[in-house]
């Protein structure tokens, strides 16, 4: 898995998304590899203690639905948007996995691009490099913040993240060591 794909991960993951990396699509002749399915119920949040939410970048999930909405996503990870990243084949196949319970809605995260501000095609809602790593900072930041610390006192959130999530683990390690700076 490429570093690109697994920061997009990390974001849509800090988002409240429950993310499915390397989807196949099978039945489709052509290319066969998805990125990134994943899907976020309504209200989805983030608590270390019940006055502790961990923040998330509310203008991506109001522009997918908003917070009140169940949101299934398709993204696709690369440089250049070119408007064939999201084949209707694979489409009609990925809702299918979410039993056509919604509105797929597609993301695409071009680290090309940089630059906070989000961009559109049409049905494609484009998140450049800067927004998706600098959200991931900001949220480091805030998970080694000294009051998530203090609440986490009973055991260490880094800890468990080294088993479930290794890649997330590893980018803790390196800002706690002083290599990954905001």
């Amino acid at each position: 898995m490429q570093t690109t794909e697994k920061l997009a991960i990390l974001y849509l993951r800090f988002n409240g998304f429950f993310v499915m990396p390397h989807f196949t699509v099978f039945g489709d002749k052509g290319s066969r590899h998805v990125d990134i399915l994943g899907v976020r119920l309504a209200g989805s949040e983030e608590k270390v203690d019940e006055d502790k939410v961990l923040c998330r970048d509310d203008e991506f999930i109001e522009k997918l639905a908003g917070n009140n909405a169940d949101i299934f996503l398709w993204a696709e990870v690369g440089i250049r948007y070119k408007g064939s990243e999201f084949v209707p084949t694979k489409e009609d196949y990925c809702k299918k996995i979410f039993g056509n319970k919604g509105e797929l809605k597609k993301v695409y995260f071009d680290f090309s691009q940089l630059g906070e501000e989000f961009d559109s095609n049409g049905e494609v809602l484009i998140v450049p490099r800067d927004r998706c790593g600098g959200f991931v900072l900001r949220r480091f930041s805030q998970m080694t913040s000294e009051p998530i610390i203090k609440a986490l006192n009973r055991f260490t959130k880094k800890g468990s993240w080294n088993w479930s999530e290794e890649f997330l683990g590893d980018l803790l390690y390196l800002k706690k060591i002083g290599l990954l700076k905001e």
